[in-house]
């Protein structure tokens, strides 16, 4: 063999090896960005956003590869979903002037309340009465407490004066507190109740119910308590603490009045009347490590899903999946529905870590894409800050304020574009028919 020859051959078989390095490259970026296992690259983020969608549909159920999807997407929102919307500063004004405190007649404001429930509304949009009640549970005279042994939380029922039963949920946390682990560690927190009760009317999802934060004093507590509730509060020091009587209530797990002013933190939930039927939710958790659910398992799970459900019905929850992953409350593991609708109640699972964006919460959104119009639209109304802005006026209002630090805020203000972006790759592959 000549040099000559010798030089075309070594010549050949470079250019076929360049050749095989740059196909297998080429291939191997295209698997990353549909496998369902694996992560989307930096290398594939200039794919076009149908393709992207597709990919969402294939990796339905694979969470983590879903958020990376979607978080990719956040990067490439149209200025609308980053802007403030000028829409939402009527709104905002109108909600703070209904819940500003106003003066109130004992005899008759729990009557106003009882009467506003209708279906899963719980309050009205546009209603300066909602001041009225707000400032009652705020100061009313408690006259009687005892027990209630439902549910796995201490809740302690208060009489009002004016004859109004209220749940009080107490206080566990700091604001600051970090919760780490599953979604839904630790105890409720109380604030969160508040918080839950606010956002609710700003996104128009009025199906929480009316909430205020309120110190109490256990030790005047004990005087008007029956003896059940007696028998679970114990001192501490001087200080007087409570137990109560529910699932995981434990003696050696109390809440106590502080050391300084002798009260203790709390919510007061203000009953919803009428009847409510309990359901298992669709989405929920096996509460077992290692353990997944269906939903967590079945890339289709929303088509077994609509085979149960009425449209209306899946509606609601998919409304509640947006709700709960703004406040990160991936504890909804039943509902309660009135009049055969939603409602969100026990929202006190909220903002437990605001540096963590559980984003399976969300599921019910990306594995059935679709949501209500009129959702969409309130939720576009309050972008690009507003959201927050107004939450944290309707917070000012409350007597626990601030309710929140100020990384719970940035975090609300994270999640709002992932959800915009989640629900924008939906688009991309089914159009606007995902909004019902």
């Amino acid at each position: 063999m000549t040099k000559r020859h010798r030089l075309y051959l070594l010549l050949t078989l470079v250019a076929l090896l360049v050749l095989l390095i740059f196909s297998t490259n080429f291939y191997f970026i295209r698997w990353l960005a549909v496998d369902q296992e694996h992560p989307v690259p930096e290398q594939v983020h200039s794919r076009s956003l149908v393709n992207e969608s597709d990919a969402l549909m294939k990796v339905v159920g694979r969470t983590a590869s879903i958020q990376q999807l979607v978080e990719t997407r956040v990067v490439r929102l149209k200025t609308v979903f980053k802007n403030r919307n000028p829409r939402y500063d009527p709104v905002k004004r109108g909600l703070v002037r209904s819940f500003g405190a106003k003066g109130y007649n004992i005899s008759t404001v729990w009557k106003i309340a009882s009467g506003w429930p209708s279906g899963n509304e719980i309050f009205p949009q546009k209603d300066e009465k909602i001041g009225k009640v707000i400032r009652a549970l705020q100061e009313a005279q408690i006259l009687r407490a005892r027990n209630t042994p439902r549910g796995t939380q201490l809740k302690l029922v208060f009489d009002l004066a004016g004859k109004q039963s209220v749940l009080f949920k107490p206080s566990w946390y700091g604001r600051d507190a970090r919760l780490e682990g599953p979604v839904y560690s630790g105890k409720d927190r109380h604030n969160s109740e508040v918080v839950a009760f606010h956002l609710g009317a700003i996104l128009n999802l009025r199906w929480t119910p009316v909430v205020v934060g309120r110190k109490v004093s256990l030790a005047e507590i004990y005087a008007i308590a029956d003896d059940e509730l007696r028998a679970t509060m114990i001192k501490n020091d001087t200080r007087q603490c409570v137990y109560g009587k529910c699932h995981y209530c434990r003696q050696s797990e109390t809440v106590c009045d502080d050391s300084e002013g002798g009260t203790l933190e709390g919510a007061l939930l203000l009953i919803i009347p009428g009847k409510f039927a309990k359901y298992r939710s669709p989405w929920q958790r096996t509460y077992q490590n290692g353990v997944s659910a269906e939903w967590e398992r079945n890339d289709g799970y929303c088509a077994k899903v609509k085979e149960q459900l009425p449209l209306e019905r899946l509606l609601d929850l998919i409304d509640a999946a947006v709700f709960d992953f703004l406040i990160q409350n991936g504890d909804r593991h039943h509902y309660e529905t009135r009049e055969d609708r939603v409602l969100l109640m026990d929202n006190g699972k909220g903002f437990g870590n605001a540096f963590k964006d559980h984003f399976d919460i969300l599921a019910p959104l990306y594995q059935c894409c679709m949501i209500r119009r009129t959702t969409w639209e309130r939720l576009l109304m309050f972008s690009g800050g507003a959201l927050t802005e107004t939450l944290r006026e309707l917070n000012q209002i409350d007597l626990l304020n601030p309710l929140l630090t100020k990384e719970h805020y940035i975090g609300l203000e994270r999640r709002l574009l992932l959800i915009y972006a989640t629900v924008e790759l939906c688009r991309d592959k089914y159009g606007s028919k995902i909004l019902k």
